[in-house]
């Protein structure tokens, strides 16, 4: 017999530095909807050991565990057994939604292209992105700045935990992650307290912004990434071509100017906003049922 068909299963991404509260924020989602959707988590951390894992059993809730210990998911040398471990959790235990706490060092737009690519977009597809922030030690993060920042350019949502302990202006600390991300929705929270926006398509979503009617069972999720340069007129066409069969298109752009742009896509709504960082390669997300990541690769790869 063949492989049973499944619908495809939402995939969000809780990102973050050590001790942000990425487990904190793992465990209000399983106290609010554990007893309505089955919820599969996987937790990523360096160490050997998964105290967070075990964190998170002492709820007394119902809920799915992978463990992924002592190395990172998107790691060459761990990415096949990652991916046969993902297939394998999804087959058996059938989750209504999974969920990744990535580690303090992950690059998520990696973990975007693992969920996105091969046999796993037939399983799964990503739905959101979300960076939790200690807004007391954020700028204790030192030599880490710098992949602190990548997640928080790639998050759909930033939560600022530990608003309760905050010594620094947090609009200032707002005004420096719009810097990083002008289009990420910014929320407070002490001990990650807050509103999920789940709405009545529950925990399937999390967050889409302004998409509200994404059908689940169609939908892919793709990924680009590349360290080409390309002209703002063309990014400009491009966006204007792809967009309207998109769910959402967001993410980061390299021009030929030595400049970079941030993009956000919904349906005919294309937005684009010139950003202070000029080093980093280009980016971007989308969710559509129109398109394959071939074809989108292969336009993109045309552009000058």
């Amino acid at each position: 017999m063949g492989e049973e068909k499944m619908q495809k299963i939402p995939f969000h991404i809780i990102s973050g530095f050590l001790g942000s509260g990425k487990t904190t924020f793992l465990k209000r989602i399983i106290e609010q909807y554990s007893a309505e959707k089955k919820i599969g988590i996987i937790q990523n951390e360096f160490a050997p050991s998964n105290i967070d894992g075990a964190e998170l059993k002492k709820s007394g809730k119902d809920f799915s565990l992978l463990e992924i210990n002592n190395g990172s998911v998107f790691c060459v040398c761990l990415l096949g057994d990652f991916v046969r471990s993902l297939e394998k959790f999804i087959v058996e235990y059938k989750p209504d939604v999974v969920i990744i706490e990535a580690s303090g060092l992950s690059d998520t737009t990696s973990i975007s292209e693992i969920v996105s690519a091969g046999s796993l977009a037939n399983k799964i597809f990503l739905a959101s992105n979300w960076c939790v922030v200690d807004t007391q030690n954020f700028a204790k993060v030192g030599v880490m700045k710098q992949r602190v920042s990548h997640q928080l350019r790639m998050a759909d949502v930033v939560v600022l935990n530990k608003i309760d302990l905050a010594t620094r202006n947090t609009d200032e600390l707002k005004q420096e992650i719009k810097k990083i991300n002008p289009f990420a929705t910014i929320k407070q929270s002490s001990y990650c307290e807050i509103d999920f926006e789940l709405g009545n398509s529950a925990i399937n979503k999390f967050y889409l912004g302004d998409v509200k009617t994404m059908p689940r069972p169609v939908v892919n999720s793709m990924v680009i990434k590349s360290a080409r340069a390309v002209s703002k007129q063309s990014i400009q066409h491009f966006l204007a071509e792809w967009a309207p069969k998109a769910y959402r298109i967001k993410g980061f752009v390299k021009l030929a100017e030595n400049k970079s742009v941030a993009v956000q896509c919904t349906f005919d709504s294309v937005q684009i906003i010139e950003v202070e960082d000029t080093f980093h390669p280009t980016e971007l997300v989308a969710l559509s049922d129109q398109f394959t990541l071939r074809e989108w690769n292969r336009a993109f790869k045309g552009l000058n």
